[in-house]
């Protein structure tokens, strides 16, 4: 078979995703139509140094990162794959359309969490997405790595470093923590929790109550956090 045959059929199994929601969650109904932009194959010049620096961030007892007030009303907690495109076409077109309307102006907090549904290369990302959290840079090198993930099915490593570089991460310190694995038990911990609650799909969105899945439009997630937020 030949290796384009070969490279299509990996792309197509990493975008797709089952449906299936946790039974106790209620999901929210699918829009017409879902986001279609597309991320970046360009160089490694940074597209954003800071990403909503003016916005709180921190960790949740459990360790998972979050932006916003973290006495927030409303919380949305976001389950994703840094080789997942459709996660990619969230974080890329919808996320920062949520946090100016929802967490910027105090309403809701956003927590990342990760999932590792993609083999070793989601591994290795998303252990290098904490490695740059030692730096204050989390947030930053979540957001290069989903503007370029379609780079980093190849030399995921070597690219992954350079945006960090990109990102004024020193270089030593990074590839030491990749290279020790620092952060290999947080991710998988991460990962193994998110099972246990009924992740199966990617991304998945839960907030207060309600379960939505996949890339969908802003409007969908505005009508669900105003729904929780009137509870």
């Amino acid at each position: 078979m030949s290796r384009f045959i070969w490279l299509s059929i990996f792309l197509f199994t990493a975008c797709s995703a089952p449906t299936a929601v946790s039974p106790t969650a209620t999901p929210t109904a699918l829009p017409t139509a879902a986001p279609t932009s597309t991320p970046m194959t360009a160089d490694h010049a940074p597209v954003m140094n800071q990403y909503f620096p003016d916005v709180p961030r921190g960790r949740t007892a459990e360790g998972y990162h979050y932006l916003g007030n973290p006495d927030a009303p409303v919380t949305m907690v976001t389950y994703s794959d840094f080789l997942c495109t459709s996660c990619a076409i969230h974080t890329l077109d919808v996320e920062p359309r949520l946090i100016e309307a929802f967490v910027a102006t105090g309403q809701v907090r956003l927590v990342y969490r990760h999932l590792l549904q993609l083999g070793e290369r989601s591994q290795l990302l998303a252990e290098a997405s904490e490695c740059a959290a030692d730096h204050g840079r989390f947030w930053e090198l979540r957001r290069e790595i989903y503007a370029r993930y379609n780079q980093l099915y190849f030399n995921t490593r070597e690219t992954v470093i350079a945006l960090a570089a990109g990102l004024d991460i020193p270089v030593d310190a990074f590839t030491a923590c990749l290279d020790a694995h620092t952060y290999r038990s947080h991710v998988q911990d991460d990962y193994a929790a998110a099972l246990a609650e009924g992740i199966y799909a990617r991304p998945v969105f839960r907030i207060g109550n309600e379960t939505i899945v996949g890339s969908q439009r802003f409007e969908t997630f505005a009508q669900v956090i105003e729904r929780v937020a009137q509870r």
